[in-house]
């Protein structure tokens, strides 16, 4: 994490998208809002530079588990497993945009 986003940050931000899929997996509202705060974490975690697509989907999908690991108290196991499905989904729909740059 960089200097500006400190552990802190990081829990509070992790809190927001975990309260905001518990309402999404309760009561099937909320999604885009789950997805661009889960989205944010990504981001500001630096989940999204993984070395190659592969190594960033799994970077994202960790934080898949630190998500659902923090709102599972909240859900019935029927819905953490539909959540955990819902956002491993968000989180492998990463667009392979970001180039490459190799040493010379």
């Amino acid at each position: 994490m960089n200097q500006d986003f400190n552990q802190q940050q990081y829990n509070d931000k992790l809190a927001q998208v975990a309260s905001l899929a518990v309402t999404y997996a309760k009561d099937g509202t909320g999604y885009h809002s789950m997805k661009d705060a889960f989205n944010e974490l990504c981001e500001i975690s630096h989940a999204n530079k993984g070395i190659d697509q592969e190594n960033t989907i799994g970077r994202r999908t960790l934080l898949v588990q630190s998500v659902c690991i923090k709102a599972i108290h909240a859900l019935t196991p029927y819905q953490n497993e539909r959540l955990e499905q819902q956002l491993k989904d968000i989180a492998s729909d990463y667009p392979e945009h970001r180039h490459l740059h190799f040493r010379r």
